[in-house]
Protein backbone atom coordinates (compact mmCIF):
# COMPACT_ATOMS: atom_id res chain seq x y z
CA UNK A 1 0.00 0.00 0.00
CA UNK A 2 1.30 3.57 -1.08
CA UNK A 3 2.26 6.00 1.64
CA UNK A 4 0.94 9.47 1.80
CA UNK A 5 2.27 11.83 4.82
CA UNK A 6 0.70 15.32 4.85
CA UNK A 7 2.00 18.05 7.33
CA UNK A 8 0.40 21.21 8.48
CA UNK A 9 -2.85 22.55 9.99
CA UNK A 10 -5.59 20.89 11.67
CA UNK A 11 -8.22 23.33 12.90
CA UNK A 12 -12.23 23.63 12.42
CA UNK A 13 -13.82 25.49 9.51
CA UNK A 14 -16.62 27.72 11.83
CA UNK A 15 -19.62 28.51 9.50
CA UNK A 16 -22.02 31.26 9.99
CA UNK A 17 -24.92 28.76 10.43
CA UNK A 18 -23.06 27.61 13.76
CA UNK A 19 -21.66 24.59 11.90
CA UNK A 20 -18.01 23.82 13.07
CA UNK A 21 -16.36 21.07 10.45
CA UNK A 22 -12.83 19.55 10.40
CA UNK A 23 -10.75 20.50 8.33
CA UNK A 24 -7.71 22.69 7.32
CA UNK A 25 -5.79 21.72 3.78
CA UNK A 26 -3.35 19.05 4.91
CA UNK A 27 -6.14 17.15 6.84
CA UNK A 28 -8.06 17.85 4.03
CA UNK A 29 -6.44 15.94 1.62
CA UNK A 30 -5.21 13.21 3.88
CA UNK A 31 -9.14 12.59 4.01
CA UNK A 32 -9.06 11.76 0.77
CA UNK A 33 -6.30 9.78 -0.13
CA UNK A 34 -7.61 7.52 3.16
CA UNK A 35 -11.26 7.44 0.71
CA UNK A 36 -8.97 7.34 -2.07
CA UNK A 37 -7.02 3.68 -0.75
CA UNK A 38 -3.21 5.25 0.77
CA UNK A 39 -2.34 4.84 3.92
CA UNK A 40 -2.95 8.50 5.07
CA UNK A 41 -1.04 10.40 7.85
CA UNK A 42 -0.83 13.62 9.03
CA UNK A 43 2.03 15.45 11.01
CA UNK A 44 0.07 18.10 13.03
CA UNK A 45 -0.47 19.32 16.80
CA UNK A 46 -4.14 20.34 18.36
CA UNK A 47 -4.92 21.57 21.30
CA UNK A 48 -5.92 19.87 24.89
CA UNK A 49 -9.38 20.95 24.89
CA UNK A 50 -12.70 20.23 23.93
CA UNK A 51 -11.80 21.01 20.32
CA UNK A 52 -8.77 19.45 19.66
CA UNK A 53 -10.29 15.91 21.06
CA UNK A 54 -13.17 16.10 18.71
CA UNK A 55 -10.74 16.42 16.27
CA UNK A 56 -8.79 13.25 17.22
CA UNK A 57 -12.06 11.24 17.22
CA UNK A 58 -12.98 12.49 14.11
CA UNK A 59 -9.68 11.99 12.31
CA UNK A 60 -9.07 8.27 14.10
CA UNK A 61 -12.74 7.67 12.27
CA UNK A 62 -11.67 8.61 9.04
CA UNK A 63 -9.34 6.28 8.62
CA UNK A 64 -6.22 8.60 8.92
CA UNK A 65 -3.09 7.48 11.05
CA UNK A 66 -3.43 9.64 14.55
CA UNK A 67 0.36 8.52 15.87
CA UNK A 68 1.94 11.86 14.06
CA UNK A 69 -0.65 14.45 16.03
CA UNK A 70 0.86 16.35 19.18
CA UNK A 71 -1.47 17.15 21.86
CA UNK A 72 -0.34 20.21 23.41
CA UNK A 73 -1.51 21.29 26.69
CA UNK A 74 -0.83 25.22 26.32
CA UNK A 75 -1.93 25.80 22.81
CA UNK A 76 -5.57 26.21 21.63
CA UNK A 77 -6.94 23.94 18.30
CA UNK A 78 -6.92 25.84 15.18
CA UNK A 79 -10.09 27.15 14.02
CA UNK A 80 -10.77 29.24 10.75
CA UNK A 81 -14.01 31.47 10.89
CA UNK A 82 -15.65 31.54 7.14
CA UNK A 83 -17.65 33.81 5.50
CA UNK A 84 -19.15 32.93 1.79
CA UNK A 85 -19.67 35.26 -0.46
CA UNK A 86 -21.07 34.51 -3.78
CA UNK A 87 -19.89 30.93 -3.62
CA UNK A 88 -16.12 31.69 -2.28
CA UNK A 89 -14.85 31.24 1.02
CA UNK A 90 -13.06 33.70 2.98
CA UNK A 91 -11.19 33.03 6.42
CA UNK A 92 -10.39 34.30 9.74
CA UNK A 93 -7.87 31.95 11.56
CA UNK A 94 -6.69 31.89 15.25
CA UNK A 95 -3.85 32.80 16.28
CA UNK A 96 -1.86 31.09 17.89
CA UNK A 97 -2.63 27.98 17.28
CA UNK A 98 -1.39 24.70 18.29
CA UNK A 99 -0.66 23.92 14.55
CA UNK A 100 1.98 26.86 14.81
CA UNK A 101 3.76 24.81 17.26
CA UNK A 102 4.13 21.45 15.35
CA UNK A 103 6.84 19.35 16.89
CA UNK A 104 8.51 16.50 14.77
CA UNK A 105 7.52 12.85 15.79
CA UNK A 106 9.77 10.98 17.37
CA UNK A 107 8.84 8.22 15.06
CA UNK A 108 9.10 8.62 11.22
CA UNK A 109 8.91 6.56 8.37
CA UNK A 110 12.45 6.82 6.43
CA UNK A 111 10.52 6.37 2.93
CA UNK A 112 6.60 7.37 1.57
CA UNK A 113 5.31 7.87 -1.45
CA UNK A 114 4.34 11.47 -1.07
CA UNK A 115 4.94 14.31 1.18
CA UNK A 116 1.67 17.17 1.23
CA UNK A 117 2.89 20.66 2.72
CA UNK A 118 1.56 23.90 2.09
CA UNK A 119 2.81 27.67 3.08
CA UNK A 120 0.16 28.16 5.77
CA UNK A 121 1.50 26.01 8.58
CA UNK A 122 4.89 27.98 7.84
CA UNK A 123 3.53 31.14 9.66
CA UNK A 124 5.12 30.36 12.10
CA UNK A 125 8.66 30.06 12.57
CA UNK A 126 8.56 26.46 15.08
CA UNK A 127 6.30 25.22 12.83
CA UNK A 128 8.40 26.14 9.38
CA UNK A 129 11.18 24.82 11.40
CA UNK A 130 9.51 21.33 12.10
CA UNK A 131 8.98 20.90 8.24
CA UNK A 132 12.39 21.56 7.67
CA UNK A 133 13.89 18.56 9.72
CA UNK A 134 11.17 16.18 8.07
CA UNK A 135 11.81 17.03 4.47
CA UNK A 136 15.52 16.25 5.22
CA UNK A 137 14.62 13.18 7.36
CA UNK A 138 12.11 11.24 5.30
CA UNK A 139 12.08 10.61 2.09
CA UNK A 140 9.62 11.00 -0.17
CA UNK A 141 9.05 9.84 -4.29
CA UNK A 142 6.83 12.97 -4.71
CA UNK A 143 7.20 16.09 -3.22
CA UNK A 144 3.75 18.09 -3.46
CA UNK A 145 3.66 22.31 -1.98
CA UNK A 146 0.51 23.45 -2.33
CA UNK A 147 0.63 27.35 -1.82
CA UNK A 148 -2.74 28.69 0.12
CA UNK A 149 -2.06 32.40 0.16
CA UNK A 150 -4.25 33.69 3.54
CA UNK A 151 -3.73 37.52 4.63
CA UNK A 152 -0.17 37.93 5.29
CA UNK A 153 0.95 34.38 5.90
CA UNK A 154 3.76 33.87 3.52
CA UNK A 155 6.77 35.66 1.93
CA UNK A 156 9.00 35.20 -0.87
CA UNK A 157 11.84 33.63 1.74
CA UNK A 158 8.84 31.28 2.41
CA UNK A 159 7.92 30.67 -0.81
CA UNK A 160 11.27 30.05 -2.61
CA UNK A 161 12.40 27.62 -0.24
CA UNK A 162 9.26 25.28 -0.92
CA UNK A 163 9.67 25.62 -4.00
CA UNK A 164 13.02 24.19 -4.04
CA UNK A 165 12.18 20.97 -1.85
CA UNK A 166 9.18 20.37 -4.11
CA UNK A 167 8.34 18.26 -7.59
CA UNK A 168 4.89 19.92 -7.82
CA UNK A 169 3.56 23.15 -7.12
CA UNK A 170 -0.09 23.77 -6.73
CA UNK A 171 -1.57 27.33 -6.74
CA UNK A 172 -4.95 28.55 -7.86
CA UNK A 173 -5.10 31.17 -10.89
CA UNK A 174 -4.88 34.21 -8.01
CA UNK A 175 -2.01 32.91 -6.73
CA UNK A 176 0.25 32.69 -9.43
CA UNK A 177 0.47 36.23 -10.78
CA UNK A 178 1.64 37.26 -7.14
CA UNK A 179 4.20 34.26 -6.82
CA UNK A 180 5.63 35.55 -9.97
CA UNK A 181 5.81 39.43 -8.81
CA UNK A 182 7.15 38.29 -5.61
CA UNK A 183 10.28 36.01 -7.08
CA UNK A 184 9.99 38.05 -10.30
CA UNK A 185 9.75 35.20 -12.76
CA UNK A 186 6.98 34.02 -15.20
CA UNK A 187 5.36 30.66 -15.00
CA UNK A 188 7.66 29.04 -17.13
CA UNK A 189 10.73 30.67 -15.30
CA UNK A 190 9.19 28.61 -11.94
CA UNK A 191 8.95 25.31 -13.16
CA UNK A 192 12.96 25.88 -14.90
CA UNK A 193 14.60 27.69 -12.50
CA UNK A 194 13.31 25.34 -9.33
CA UNK A 195 13.17 22.11 -10.98
CA UNK A 196 9.76 21.45 -10.74
CA UNK A 197 8.08 18.26 -12.40
CA UNK A 198 4.83 19.83 -12.21
CA UNK A 199 2.82 23.56 -11.98
CA UNK A 200 -0.39 22.67 -11.43
CA UNK A 201 -3.01 25.59 -11.59
CA UNK A 202 -6.89 25.70 -10.66
CA UNK A 203 -9.17 28.57 -12.60
CA UNK A 204 -12.21 27.80 -10.94
CA UNK A 205 -15.15 27.34 -13.82
CA UNK A 206 -12.53 27.25 -16.39
CA UNK A 207 -10.64 24.26 -14.82
CA UNK A 208 -7.42 23.45 -14.35
CA UNK A 209 -4.38 23.09 -16.15
CA UNK A 210 -0.60 20.86 -15.19
CA UNK A 211 2.25 22.64 -16.82
CA UNK A 212 5.06 19.88 -17.04
CA UNK A 213 9.21 20.02 -16.65
CA UNK A 214 9.12 19.64 -20.83
CA UNK A 215 6.66 22.40 -21.74
CA UNK A 216 3.99 20.35 -22.59
CA UNK A 217 0.59 21.87 -20.86
CA UNK A 218 -2.39 19.91 -20.18
CA UNK A 219 -6.14 21.20 -19.83
CA UNK A 220 -9.04 20.08 -17.89
CA UNK A 221 -12.49 21.32 -17.63
CA UNK A 222 -14.76 21.19 -14.89
CA UNK A 223 -18.25 19.33 -15.42
CA UNK A 224 -21.38 21.47 -15.37
CA UNK A 225 -22.56 21.38 -11.66
CA UNK A 226 -24.06 24.29 -9.21
CA UNK A 227 -21.93 25.26 -6.79
CA UNK A 228 -22.93 24.32 -3.05
CA UNK A 229 -19.54 25.78 -1.51
CA UNK A 230 -16.38 25.58 -2.53
CA UNK A 231 -14.47 24.68 0.54
CA UNK A 232 -12.03 22.11 -0.15
CA UNK A 233 -12.62 21.60 -3.89
CA UNK A 234 -9.10 22.43 -4.18
CA UNK A 235 -7.71 20.15 -1.58
CA UNK A 236 -9.70 17.13 -3.33
CA UNK A 237 -8.27 18.12 -6.76
CA UNK A 238 -5.02 17.84 -5.31
CA UNK A 239 -5.69 14.67 -3.46
CA UNK A 240 -6.99 12.98 -6.80
CA UNK A 241 -4.07 14.30 -8.59
CA UNK A 242 -1.31 13.03 -6.29
CA UNK A 243 -3.37 9.50 -6.31
CA UNK A 244 -3.29 9.12 -9.90
CA UNK A 245 -0.24 10.04 -10.01
CA UNK A 246 1.35 8.16 -7.73
CA UNK A 247 -0.51 4.82 -9.68
CA UNK A 248 -0.53 5.45 -13.18
CA UNK A 249 2.11 8.22 -13.55
CA UNK A 250 0.40 10.29 -15.82
CA UNK A 251 -0.21 13.77 -15.36
CA UNK A 252 -3.40 14.23 -18.10
CA UNK A 253 -4.58 11.42 -16.55
CA UNK A 254 -4.64 12.42 -12.89
CA UNK A 255 -5.39 15.67 -13.71
CA UNK A 256 -9.02 14.66 -14.80
CA UNK A 257 -9.59 12.31 -11.58
CA UNK A 258 -8.82 15.68 -9.53
CA UNK A 259 -11.17 17.36 -11.61
CA UNK A 260 -13.59 14.68 -10.91
CA UNK A 261 -13.34 14.54 -7.26
CA UNK A 262 -13.43 18.35 -7.36
CA UNK A 263 -16.33 17.91 -9.25
CA UNK A 264 -17.99 16.16 -7.08
CA UNK A 265 -17.06 18.30 -3.60
CA UNK A 266 -18.30 21.39 -4.71
CA UNK A 267 -21.70 19.98 -4.86
CA UNK A 268 -21.79 18.69 -1.15
CA UNK A 269 -21.54 21.12 2.05
CA UNK A 270 -18.28 20.84 3.36
CA UNK A 271 -14.73 19.69 2.39
CA UNK A 272 -15.04 15.86 3.48
CA UNK A 273 -17.86 14.76 2.31
CA UNK A 274 -18.61 10.77 2.33
CA UNK A 275 -18.25 9.22 -1.28
CA UNK A 276 -21.22 8.30 -3.30
CA UNK A 277 -21.63 4.73 -4.97
CA UNK A 278 -21.50 7.18 -8.31
CA UNK A 279 -18.06 8.04 -7.84
CA UNK A 280 -16.42 5.36 -6.48
CA UNK A 281 -17.70 3.67 -9.36
CA UNK A 282 -16.27 6.40 -11.54
CA UNK A 283 -12.84 6.22 -9.88
CA UNK A 284 -12.88 2.48 -10.22
CA UNK A 285 -12.97 3.07 -14.08
CA UNK A 286 -9.80 5.46 -13.77
CA UNK A 287 -8.38 2.96 -12.16
CA UNK A 288 -7.48 4.56 -8.14
CA UNK A 289 -9.86 2.04 -6.19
Amino acid sequence: MQHFLSFGEILFDCFPDGRHVLGGAPLNVAFHMACLGLSSSIISAVGDDELGRQAMKEVEDAGIDTSFISVLEDARTGRADIVLESGDARYTFNAPAAWDRIPLPDRLPKHVDCIYFGSLAQRDGCSRNTLKELLDTVKADLVFFDVNMRKDFYNAGIIEWSLRKADVLKVNQDELPVICRLLDKDKEELVKDYGLKILLVTRGADGSQAVLADGTIHHQKPSAHEVVDSVGAGDSLSAGFIASLLRNGDPARALRVGTMLADYVITRRGATPRYSPALLEQLGKEGIL
